[in-house]
């Protein structure tokens, strides 16, 4: 019996997420760097350069939306990633909108990310 209670204990430790499956998974630079790569084909939108996002833009945008969602909210709020990729979160908060993508996580926009 305690050598049960003992592998439970480990099991708990080295994998949190299995006994814990609510628990939101909030992803990192490095897991969503290859994902939002893409969305540089929003630059032109997102920079006020243009005036309608392109088609590419648009289905990148879904296909991050599909994988990882919350790699969204950490291109919209995470200043490294603005300073490297600066965009107008109006804009890209109109993104969703003008390309028709239901966006499936709710991001809080941080102050200051105008």
């Amino acid at each position: 019996m305690a050598a049960l209670f003992l592998l439970l204990i480990i099991t708990n430790l080295l994998f949190p997420t299995m006994t814990q499956p609510n628990l939101p998974v909030t992803p990192t630079i490095a897991e969503c760097g290859p994902r939002i790569l893409p969305l540089a084909m929003c630059a032109p939108f997102v920079q006020g350069v243009s005036t309608d996002p392109s088609q590419s833009c648009c289905d990148n945008l879904r296909h991050v939306n599909d994988q990882q969602p919350q790699c969204l909210c950490l291109l919209l709020n995470n200043s490294a990633l603005n300073s490297a990729f600066p965009i107008n979160t109006t804009l890209a908060m109109q993104l969703p909108h003008m390309c028709s993508v239901h966006f499936k996580t709710n991001c809080s926009l941080k102050k200051g990310s105008e």
